[in-house]
Protein backbone atom coordinates (compact mmCIF):
# COMPACT_ATOMS: atom_id res chain seq x y z
CA UNK A 1 0.00 0.00 0.00
CA UNK A 2 1.50 3.32 -1.09
CA UNK A 3 0.89 6.73 -2.63
CA UNK A 4 2.42 6.85 -6.13
CA UNK A 5 3.11 10.22 -7.70
CA UNK A 6 4.32 11.18 -11.19
CA UNK A 7 5.32 14.80 -11.84
CA UNK A 8 5.78 15.61 -15.55
CA UNK A 9 7.24 18.84 -16.84
CA UNK A 10 5.17 20.31 -19.65
CA UNK A 11 6.21 19.66 -23.24
CA UNK A 12 8.27 22.81 -23.72
CA UNK A 13 9.67 22.95 -20.21
CA UNK A 14 13.45 22.87 -20.09
CA UNK A 15 14.39 23.19 -16.45
CA UNK A 16 16.29 20.65 -14.38
CA UNK A 17 14.87 19.88 -10.96
CA UNK A 18 17.36 21.00 -8.26
CA UNK A 19 17.85 18.63 -5.35
CA UNK A 20 17.23 21.58 -3.03
CA UNK A 21 13.69 21.92 -4.35
CA UNK A 22 12.97 18.23 -3.75
CA UNK A 23 14.34 18.22 -0.21
CA UNK A 24 13.20 21.62 0.98
CA UNK A 25 14.45 22.77 4.38
CA UNK A 26 13.93 19.59 6.40
CA UNK A 27 14.54 16.46 4.35
CA UNK A 28 17.73 14.44 4.13
CA UNK A 29 18.49 11.61 1.73
CA UNK A 30 20.30 8.30 1.31
CA UNK A 31 20.60 5.16 -0.78
CA UNK A 32 19.48 1.69 0.26
CA UNK A 33 22.23 -0.95 0.12
CA UNK A 34 21.79 -4.40 1.66
CA UNK A 35 18.65 -3.43 3.59
CA UNK A 36 20.27 -0.36 5.14
CA UNK A 37 20.28 3.32 4.19
CA UNK A 38 23.66 4.84 3.39
CA UNK A 39 22.97 8.41 4.49
CA UNK A 40 24.12 11.13 2.10
CA UNK A 41 24.62 8.70 -0.79
CA UNK A 42 22.53 8.42 -3.92
CA UNK A 43 21.95 5.71 -6.51
CA UNK A 44 22.32 6.60 -10.17
CA UNK A 45 18.65 7.52 -10.59
CA UNK A 46 16.99 7.18 -7.18
CA UNK A 47 17.22 8.01 -3.50
CA UNK A 48 15.16 7.84 -0.31
CA UNK A 49 14.10 11.09 1.37
CA UNK A 50 13.34 11.30 5.10
CA UNK A 51 12.94 13.78 7.93
CA UNK A 52 15.74 13.24 10.50
CA UNK A 53 13.70 14.91 13.24
CA UNK A 54 10.93 12.32 12.87
CA UNK A 55 12.22 9.34 10.94
CA UNK A 56 9.40 7.31 9.44
CA UNK A 57 9.26 5.09 6.40
CA UNK A 58 10.84 7.54 3.98
CA UNK A 59 9.73 8.02 0.40
CA UNK A 60 11.57 7.08 -2.78
CA UNK A 61 12.40 9.64 -5.45
CA UNK A 62 13.29 8.55 -8.98
CA UNK A 63 15.44 11.46 -10.21
CA UNK A 64 18.85 12.47 -11.47
CA UNK A 65 20.41 15.95 -11.79
CA UNK A 66 19.85 16.03 -15.56
CA UNK A 67 16.17 15.01 -15.39
CA UNK A 68 13.83 17.36 -17.29
CA UNK A 69 10.84 15.14 -18.11
CA UNK A 70 9.42 13.50 -15.02
CA UNK A 71 9.99 12.57 -11.39
CA UNK A 72 8.37 9.59 -9.70
CA UNK A 73 7.72 9.44 -5.95
CA UNK A 74 6.40 6.64 -3.76
CA UNK A 75 5.42 6.87 -0.10
CA UNK A 76 4.67 3.54 1.61
CA UNK A 77 1.57 3.47 3.76
CA UNK A 78 0.71 3.55 6.58
CA UNK A 79 3.19 6.33 7.27
CA UNK A 80 3.12 9.16 9.82
CA UNK A 81 1.36 12.52 9.81
CA UNK A 82 4.72 14.30 9.87
CA UNK A 83 5.97 12.34 6.88
CA UNK A 84 2.72 12.84 4.99
CA UNK A 85 3.09 16.60 5.49
CA UNK A 86 6.66 16.52 4.19
CA UNK A 87 5.62 14.36 1.24
CA UNK A 88 2.75 16.66 0.25
CA UNK A 89 4.99 19.72 0.61
CA UNK A 90 7.65 18.12 -1.60
CA UNK A 91 5.07 17.31 -4.28
CA UNK A 92 3.86 20.92 -4.16
CA UNK A 93 7.38 22.36 -4.45
CA UNK A 94 8.27 20.22 -7.45
CA UNK A 95 4.97 20.66 -9.25
CA UNK A 96 5.06 24.43 -8.83
CA UNK A 97 8.73 24.70 -9.82
CA UNK A 98 8.07 22.89 -13.10
CA UNK A 99 4.50 24.14 -13.52
CA UNK A 100 4.00 20.43 -14.06
CA UNK A 101 1.28 17.90 -14.69
CA UNK A 102 0.49 15.79 -11.64
CA UNK A 103 -0.64 12.15 -11.54
CA UNK A 104 -1.62 10.45 -8.27
CA UNK A 105 -2.08 6.68 -8.22
CA UNK A 106 -2.53 6.72 -11.99
CA UNK A 107 -5.08 9.57 -12.09
CA UNK A 108 -4.46 13.10 -13.36
CA UNK A 109 -5.26 15.69 -10.72
CA UNK A 110 -4.79 19.40 -10.16
CA UNK A 111 -2.26 20.31 -7.48
CA UNK A 112 -4.84 22.33 -5.54
CA UNK A 113 -7.17 19.32 -5.40
CA UNK A 114 -4.35 17.04 -4.28
CA UNK A 115 -3.36 19.40 -1.48
CA UNK A 116 -7.00 19.84 -0.42
CA UNK A 117 -7.17 16.11 0.29
CA UNK A 118 -4.40 16.20 2.89
CA UNK A 119 -6.58 16.04 6.01
CA UNK A 120 -8.59 13.16 4.55
CA UNK A 121 -5.32 11.32 3.87
CA UNK A 122 -4.22 11.88 7.47
CA UNK A 123 -7.50 10.35 8.67
CA UNK A 124 -7.10 7.42 6.29
CA UNK A 125 -3.54 6.91 7.49
CA UNK A 126 -4.65 6.87 11.15
CA UNK A 127 -7.30 4.27 10.34
CA UNK A 128 -4.74 2.20 8.44
CA UNK A 129 -2.36 2.22 11.42
CA UNK A 130 -5.16 0.88 13.61
CA UNK A 131 -6.36 -1.80 11.18
CA UNK A 132 -3.87 -2.66 8.44
CA UNK A 133 -1.16 -4.35 10.49
CA UNK A 134 -3.60 -6.52 12.38
CA UNK A 135 -5.17 -7.72 9.13
CA UNK A 136 -1.74 -8.37 7.60
CA UNK A 137 -0.73 -10.49 10.60
CA UNK A 138 -3.71 -12.83 10.40
CA UNK A 139 -1.68 -15.57 8.70
CA UNK A 140 1.75 -14.88 10.19
CA UNK A 141 3.48 -14.12 13.48
CA UNK A 142 5.38 -11.04 12.30
CA UNK A 143 5.29 -8.53 9.48
CA UNK A 144 8.35 -6.80 8.05
CA UNK A 145 7.94 -3.26 6.76
CA UNK A 146 10.49 -1.15 4.92
CA UNK A 147 11.36 2.11 6.64
CA UNK A 148 13.75 4.99 6.02
CA UNK A 149 16.84 3.53 7.69
CA UNK A 150 16.20 -0.22 7.70
CA UNK A 151 13.34 -2.75 7.82
CA UNK A 152 11.39 -3.17 11.03
CA UNK A 153 9.29 -6.12 12.17
CA UNK A 154 5.87 -5.83 13.76
CA UNK A 155 4.25 -8.47 15.95
CA UNK A 156 1.08 -8.81 18.02
CA UNK A 157 2.44 -6.65 20.82
CA UNK A 158 3.16 -3.76 18.45
CA UNK A 159 -0.15 -4.14 16.61
CA UNK A 160 -2.05 -3.87 19.88
CA UNK A 161 -0.22 -0.72 20.92
CA UNK A 162 -0.68 0.91 17.49
CA UNK A 163 -4.41 0.19 17.58
CA UNK A 164 -4.72 1.72 21.04
CA UNK A 165 -2.64 4.78 20.18
CA UNK A 166 -1.79 5.43 16.50
CA UNK A 167 0.63 8.18 17.55
CA UNK A 168 2.77 5.48 19.14
CA UNK A 169 3.53 4.23 15.61
CA UNK A 170 5.31 7.52 14.88
CA UNK A 171 7.24 7.34 18.15
CA UNK A 172 8.13 3.66 17.62
CA UNK A 173 9.42 4.21 14.07
CA UNK A 174 11.66 7.09 15.13
CA UNK A 175 13.02 5.44 18.28
CA UNK A 176 13.94 2.26 16.40
CA UNK A 177 15.77 4.18 13.68
CA UNK A 178 17.90 6.53 15.77
CA UNK A 179 19.51 3.68 17.69
CA UNK A 180 23.28 4.04 17.49
CA UNK A 181 24.06 0.47 16.52
CA UNK A 182 25.18 -1.71 13.63
CA UNK A 183 22.13 -3.12 11.83
CA UNK A 184 23.40 -6.55 10.88
CA UNK A 185 22.64 -7.68 7.33
CA UNK A 186 23.79 -11.00 5.88
CA UNK A 187 26.25 -11.40 3.05
CA UNK A 188 25.49 -14.27 0.69
CA UNK A 189 28.02 -16.50 -1.02
CA UNK A 190 27.93 -19.49 -3.34
CA UNK A 191 29.77 -22.56 -2.10
CA UNK A 192 30.12 -26.17 -3.12
CA UNK A 193 26.95 -27.07 -1.22
CA UNK A 194 24.90 -24.10 -2.38
CA UNK A 195 24.20 -20.66 -0.95
CA UNK A 196 25.48 -19.73 2.50
CA UNK A 197 25.13 -16.51 4.50
CA UNK A 198 27.44 -14.84 6.97
CA UNK A 199 27.04 -11.93 9.36
CA UNK A 200 30.13 -9.98 10.39
CA UNK A 201 30.56 -8.61 13.90
CA UNK A 202 33.36 -6.64 15.51
CA UNK A 203 34.07 -5.77 19.14
CA UNK A 204 32.98 -2.52 20.80
CA UNK A 205 29.95 -2.14 18.51
CA UNK A 206 26.31 -2.46 19.64
CA UNK A 207 24.38 -4.47 17.07
CA UNK A 208 20.82 -5.16 16.01
CA UNK A 209 20.65 -8.88 15.25
CA UNK A 210 17.92 -11.30 14.13
CA UNK A 211 16.50 -13.94 16.44
CA UNK A 212 16.04 -16.18 13.42
CA UNK A 213 17.91 -15.25 10.22
CA UNK A 214 15.87 -15.04 7.02
CA UNK A 215 16.62 -14.10 3.44
CA UNK A 216 15.66 -10.43 2.83
CA UNK A 217 12.39 -9.96 1.00
CA UNK A 218 12.87 -9.81 -2.76
CA UNK A 219 16.35 -11.35 -2.79
CA UNK A 220 16.89 -13.58 -5.82
CA UNK A 221 19.37 -16.26 -6.80
CA UNK A 222 21.51 -14.68 -9.56
CA UNK A 223 22.02 -18.06 -11.23
CA UNK A 224 18.31 -18.94 -11.49
CA UNK A 225 16.41 -15.69 -11.02
CA UNK A 226 14.21 -17.46 -8.47
CA UNK A 227 13.75 -16.40 -4.81
CA UNK A 228 16.98 -16.94 -2.91
CA UNK A 229 17.03 -19.89 -0.51
CA UNK A 230 19.59 -20.34 2.24
CA UNK A 231 19.89 -22.81 5.10
CA UNK A 232 23.54 -22.23 6.05
CA UNK A 233 23.80 -19.27 8.44
CA UNK A 234 26.95 -18.26 10.25
CA UNK A 235 28.78 -15.32 11.75
CA UNK A 236 32.35 -14.11 11.41
CA UNK A 237 33.87 -12.44 14.48
CA UNK A 238 36.49 -9.78 13.84
CA UNK A 239 38.71 -7.89 16.28
CA UNK A 240 38.81 -4.22 15.35
CA UNK A 241 42.14 -3.38 13.71
CA UNK A 242 43.07 -6.99 12.90
CA UNK A 243 43.08 -8.08 9.25
CA UNK A 244 42.51 -11.77 9.93
CA UNK A 245 39.06 -12.74 11.32
CA UNK A 246 39.06 -14.14 14.83
CA UNK A 247 36.78 -17.05 14.02
CA UNK A 248 33.66 -18.24 12.21
CA UNK A 249 30.81 -20.17 13.79
CA UNK A 250 27.23 -21.21 13.20
CA UNK A 251 24.81 -18.39 13.91
CA UNK A 252 22.74 -20.58 16.26
CA UNK A 253 25.88 -21.33 18.27
CA UNK A 254 26.70 -17.63 18.51
CA UNK A 255 23.22 -16.83 19.83
CA UNK A 256 23.63 -19.35 22.64
CA UNK A 257 26.87 -17.69 23.75
CA UNK A 258 25.40 -14.20 24.21
CA UNK A 259 24.64 -13.48 27.90
CA UNK A 260 21.03 -12.53 28.53
CA UNK A 261 22.03 -9.26 30.20
CA UNK A 262 23.57 -8.19 26.88
CA UNK A 263 20.27 -8.51 24.99
CA UNK A 264 17.11 -6.38 24.86
CA UNK A 265 14.16 -6.61 22.51
CA UNK A 266 14.42 -4.37 19.45
CA UNK A 267 11.39 -5.33 17.35
CA UNK A 268 9.30 -8.44 16.74
CA UNK A 269 12.16 -10.33 15.04
CA UNK A 270 15.35 -8.73 16.34
CA UNK A 271 17.22 -7.91 19.52
CA UNK A 272 19.68 -5.18 20.42
CA UNK A 273 22.98 -6.55 21.72
CA UNK A 274 25.25 -4.39 23.82
CA UNK A 275 28.77 -4.05 22.45
CA UNK A 276 31.01 -7.02 23.13
CA UNK A 277 34.56 -6.38 24.29
CA UNK A 278 37.61 -7.87 22.64
CA UNK A 279 37.97 -10.21 25.63
CA UNK A 280 34.36 -11.39 25.28
CA UNK A 281 34.79 -12.07 21.57
CA UNK A 282 37.95 -14.07 22.23
CA UNK A 283 36.06 -16.06 24.86
CA UNK A 284 33.29 -16.73 22.32
CA UNK A 285 35.90 -18.06 19.91
CA UNK A 286 37.27 -20.66 22.33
Amino acid sequence: MAIDIVIKQKLFGGKNMPLEVILGEHLHYGNFVNDQLNVGEMAENEFVAYDPSCIGRGFSVVWNPQEKKKIVLRLPMPSTAVELREFYDAVARMTEYWDAKLTVDGNRIQLADFLAGFEDMVKFNTKAIKEFFGQALEDSHTLSIYCAMWPLSIGREEVTRFAENPNYFTQWLHEKQIVDAYFATPRFYMGENGVYARYILTNNMPAVLPQHPVVPYGATDPTTGKPLECEDWGIILVIDGEKVPLCEMEYATFLKKIPNHKKTKFDADRFLMDALTEEELRTFAQ
